[in-house]
């Protein structure tokens, strides 16, 4: 017999709209951190350009793989939302992309500029997502939301942890402090 008073039918529906509220409540709260995360990169961008030497900069960076012929018409914030959008980041990995992004221009002595930030900040991302994330798509997937071929996000993949010298590593203090960062960044909007 059937019954219309399935208990286990309601509480799976019940349970898969809890889940579905709170996919978009992480979206949601994720919004102001790529709008302080974005914003953050283009000041960075903005000061780098407007150094003495930039245009040296470019030339000597021009060959490197993160380096675009031209400067990719999609925003910083825009590209930071479609992947958020099709990986459903958490707002921890998104930090430790930051922290990435700041060590590879650290150790890799590397200016950001608008040819190469959007091959970084995927490069950082998709690292981040791989660290610290339980559940992760496949390479192809992610070369999609990219914008690039499997075989060039591999080498940007490669190239990324080599140049940091595979150091993943984020401690609590360092966390707290791009975390209190972003935090402020996000309240003063």
């Amino acid at each position: 017999d059937s019954s219309d008073c399935d208990i286990e039918e309601v509480e799976t529906k019940d349970q898969t709209r809890r889940e579905e509220e709170d996919e978009e409540k992480k979206k949601f709260q994720n919004i102001d951190l790529i709008k302080a995360i974005s914003s953050t990169l283009e000041a960075i961008l903005e000061n780098n350009k407007s150094r003495s030497n930039y245009k040296e900069v470019l030339k000597n960076q021009s060959k490197m793989v993160f380096s675009s012929n031209s400067i990719p018409s999609i925003s910083i914030e825009d590209y930071l939302k479609r992947i958020q959008t099709y990986s459903n980041i958490e707002k921890n990995t998104l930090i430790t992309s930051l922290i990435f992004i700041d060590r590879f221009c650290k150790i890799g002595n590397i200016t950001l500029t608008y040819y190469n930030i959007h091959r970084i900040l995927f490069s950082a991302v998709l690292i981040s997502i791989k660290y610290n994330e339980d559940i992760f798509y496949d390479n192809k997937y992610y070369a999609d939301i990219a914008g690039v071929k499997l075989k060039e996000l591999k080498s940007l993949e490669y190239n990324f942890v080599n140049i940091i010298n595979f150091k993943l590593y984020v401690a609590d203090d360092v966390f707290e402090k791009y975390k209190l960062y972003l935090d402020n960044f996000e309240n003063v909007k």
